[in-house]
């Protein structure tokens, strides 16, 4: 949920209470307005009949109304008795129904008699009468506030998290191999600026040491490869020299060495290139053909291991890869079955719209099978590998959002690229 459709969100609960509160408060101060306006009315009728008791009228008289009654008390009533107000729920016959009575009682004394004046009331109760009208006030006030909230809420927060909206839009653009540092908008608010302050140090130093290690693994690369190369060749020519059979193969080995030394600097320096690779929009790469062509140019590897190959190919598989990258990728997926196989063992090679499958006989993996596509991770350290081909058909599957597992069950190494969809 985005940060203003949270703030949103909060006000409308927020006003919804304060409303319901208000609603509350008014009601009882409404409850409470009528009844006293109620026992108001009959004090000031009480007050009226007593003062016509003065005047000398009749008792008890056709002119007072019928909710007054009017009679004399032998004992005056106590000190604490001067006036009573008492609400109960009556029958009104009038009405036809039970309602809330008020009955007002006062005492006056006229020419040293003792007067006992009730006149009553029914109290028209809000829920009665204003109980509709008060919901649909309520319930209109909070829509156009809520409205008021929502319409004010975008617009500010558009307005002050705007720096922020671009803040973010530049980490998004943002790539470690761009050489202009981070778009970032200055802002009024201090917290902004601060938390552009940081991204900017932050990706800077990032650049820097993103172009360190680039400059390094080159560097690295290329100086490697003279010294191998000039080490290989002078092993090479010893070995066509006379030597004994004790020094040959020390040459041998060392010469071997040397071979294994150079895959690995080929296979680092190709990793670190995809690690820094940003795949763009790639065409989409005909696996159809080149699966079998793959396959075919490591048939005398399969020949010379006495392995039976079946493949199951699904005809106009196109995928979103690049090219050379494809290849680069089935060539570790097909060398890694081969070495990883047993001699006269089998490779079944299935490819349909969705997957590449390659299944393989061989003994069980004595790596766990989360770190197999890791570096210099291997699935057994007897065969003669370097271990980094299947972190290089990871790397190069998570470039295009394939999916690669593994998987090993009955004797049968599995190995799964699933692929993305071509819109996504």
């Amino acid at each position: 949920m985005k940060l203003n459709y949270r703030y949103t969100l909060a006000y409308a609960v927020l006003t919804f209470f304060v409303l319901s509160l208000g609603f509350a408060i008014v009601y009882a101060a409404l409850s409470r307005s009528v009844t006293q306006a109620t026992i108001g009315k009959l004090v000031h009728v009480n007050e009226v009949v007593a003062a016509q008791l003065r005047r000398g009228a009749p008792y008890p008289s056709n002119s007072l109304p019928t909710t007054v009654r009017v009679r004399r008390l032998a004992t005056p009533p106590a000190a604490s008795r001067a006036r009573t107000a008492r609400i109960q729920d009556e029958w009104e016959p009038t009405l036809q129904a039970r309602v809330a009575m008020v009955r007002v009682t006062t005492y006056p004394v006229v020419g040293g008699q003792v007067y006992e004046v009730v006149s009553r009331a029914a109290v028209v109760e809000p829920s009665d009468v204003y109980l509709t009208g008060l919901v649909l006030v309520f319930a209109w006030t909070f829509v156009f506030l809520l409205a008021l909230v929502v319409i004010l809420s975008e617009l500010i927060s558009w307005r002050i998290l705007r720096p922020f909206t671009a803040t973010l839009c530049g980490i998004q653009q943002f790539e470690l191999g761009q050489p202009q540092p981070i778009a970032v908008q200055p802002s009024r608010t201090a917290e902004f600026n601060e938390l552009n302050e940081f991204l900017i140090r932050m990706t800077a130093r990032a650049q820097r040491d993103y172009q360190g290690l680039k400059e390094f693994s080159e560097n690295a690369s290329h100086e490697l490869q003279t010294p191998i190369a000039s080490i290989k060749a002078k092993i090479e020519l010893l070995m066509d020299s006379a030597l004994t059979e004790p020094q040959l193969l020390t040459l041998t080995t060392m010469h071997d060495e040397l071979e294994r030394l150079a895959k690995i600097n080929q296979s680092l320096t190709l990793l670190a290139k995809l690690e820094h690779f940003e795949a763009g929009p790639a065409a989409l790469t005909d696996l159809s053909q080149l699966v079998p062509a793959t396959e075919a140019a490591f048939a005398d590897l399969a020949e010379m291991k006495g392995l039976t190959t079946t493949q199951h190919i699904a005809p106009g598989v196109r995928v979103p890869l690049d090219a050379a990258l494809a290849q680069l990728l089935l060539n570790n997926l097909f060398s890694n079955a081969i070495r990883h196989n047993r001699v006269g063992g089998e490779l079944r090679v299935h490819l349909s719209a969705t997957e590449l499958r390659l299944e393989n006989t061989g003994h069980a993996p004595t790596a766990p099978a989360s770190e197999l596509f890791g570096r210099f991770k291997k699935g057994n350290a007897a065969l003669d590998s370097i271990g980094i081909g299947l972190a290089i058909v990871k790397r190069i599957s998570e470039l295009y959002g394939h999916r690669v597992s593994y998987a090993y069950a009955d004797g049968w190494h599995q190995l799964r690229v699933t692929f993305a969809s071509k819109g996504g």
